[in-house]
């Protein structure tokens, strides 16, 4: 089997707390196999000391010492479970865990120290593709705030994991059928550049367009595109303007039964760059397949 075309070869899973670890680590693997690339899983190990500023001067040596100990024994109760389940998956899907090969598909762990947000920017720049877990209610600021450091900050593409279903039951395999929200923007520019390996290698790209009054783009340059990429499968459907243009999304791509879905991470505030009542908000909160986003 050759290298994935379009230059991917290393994958940088953020294995953060089990229920999202065990996400991005299945998703980053099925990743891995599909474009025959290397899959690095790191866990970030919380520093208590990035705590003390906070903690204030008012608190005896004692205190902070028996905060300190409390803090490090719990982040090294995390860092034991997502390491167990690193171990779990690797032994279910019989793969050797690996240093990092240059060429062919392998997996390796990698434990960091300090702030996930930051840690995640500073090493996605390494990477050709980061995974992060997408929040949920049950992490959903930790998730949210390591998602817009890797979108924001670390230039690269970010593919959401959905959350594990109850029945355990999630989809693997090749990324048959590919969804693509494409407006003409900048961002979905960059997404579909980003994308081009799953693109390549899809049996069918389906491209689709919202009726919005703001962004709003023709498909017949994007398709000549595609095909000069060795893209030939590719339907175009138009989606009405009702309601959440998110919602009308996740519908086309349920109806078409998509392995993932492709599109531009969009801004509306300089405050707060990734806000939960916008497309991309809406589509983080709800989406149950992969997700791959750019800004």
């Amino acid at each position: 089997m050759t290298t994935a075309p379009g230059g991917l070869r290393n994958v940088l899973a953020v294995i953060g707390d089990p229920a999202g670890g065990r996400a991005s680590l299945e998703a980053a693997i099925r990743v891995g196999r599909h474009l025959n690339c290397h899959v690095e899983a790191m866990h970030v190990r919380s520093d208590p000391t990035a705590t003390l500023p906070l903690v204030g001067e008012a608190m005896s040596g004692a205190m902070v010492d028996e905060m300190m100990g409390v803090a490090n024994k719990e982040a090294g109760q995390r860092a034991n479970k997502t390491r167990a389940i690193y171990d779990e998956i690797l032994a279910r899907e019989n793969i050797v865990d690996a240093p990092s090969s240059k060429t062919g598909f392998a997996v390796s762990w990698l434990d960091a120290v300090g702030v996930e947000e930051q840690v995640v920017a500073l090493r996605g720049c390494r990477a050709d593709l980061i995974v992060v877990a997408r929040p949920t209610p049950e992490n959903e600021t930790a998730a949210l705030m390591t998602l817009n450091a890797a979108l924001m900050q670390s230039g690269r593409a970010v593919l959401a994991a959905p959350p594990i279903p109850a029945d355990g039951n999630i989809r693997r395999g090749a990324f048959k059928k590919i969804a693509l929200f494409w407006n003409g923007s900048t961002e979905a520019t960059r997404a579909v550049q980003a994308a081009m390996p799953f693109l390549a290698k899809a049996e069918e790209v389906i491209v689709l367009r919202v009726e919005e009054e703001e962004w709003y783009a023709e498909t017949d340059d994007l398709e000549a595109h595609l095909a000069y990429h060795g893209v030939h499968t590719i339907v175009s459907k138009v989606l009405p303007r009702e309601g959440k243009t998110g919602r009308s999304l996740l519908f086309a791509t349920g109806d078409v039964d998509a392995d993932m879905m492709v599109m531009g991470a969009y801004t509306r505030s300089k405050m707060r760059q990734l806000i939960l009542g916008s497309v991309t908000g809406y589509v983080m909160q709800h989406a149950i397949l992969p997700v791959l986003l750019c800004h």
